[in-house]
């Protein structure tokens, strides 16, 4: 059953997660305006479910989105977006409105 209030576009990024003990590298897999799905390598093991950072970055330019993990599968980790900036949402608009459907760009 589809909990989401918000549609995901297929968009991929690096992401670098950050939290007091863990930094681990991904790539996002999807983003919708209340979070994102982040693929990490098999084998990292994130057990806590609580407020983190990820900063998306395109080569050009980076930001961060504060988040809190819902949810640990296998592959990679469900996120919600909380404390939204003005940045954030800026960044989101511009990725989610972006016409070509998989934009890489944080513009």
């Amino acid at each position: 059953m589809e909990k989401r209030w918000n549609e995901r576009k297929p968009i991929q990024l690096n992401a670098l997660i950050n939290s007091t003990d863990t930094l681990i590298s991904g790539k996002t897999e999807n983003i919708g305006m209340g979070g994102m799905y982040l693929k990490i390598a098999p084998g990292i093991n994130i057990n806590a479910r609580r407020a983190i950072s990820v900063a998306l970055s395109d080569g050009d330019r980076t930001v961060t989105f504060p988040s809190t993990i819902v949810r640990i599968d296998k592959d990679g980790l469900a996120l919600k977006f909380s404390n939204y900036s003005p940045e954030m949402l800026s960044v989101l608009r511009k990725l989610l409105v972006d016409e070509s459907g998989t934009s890489s760009h944080l513009h």
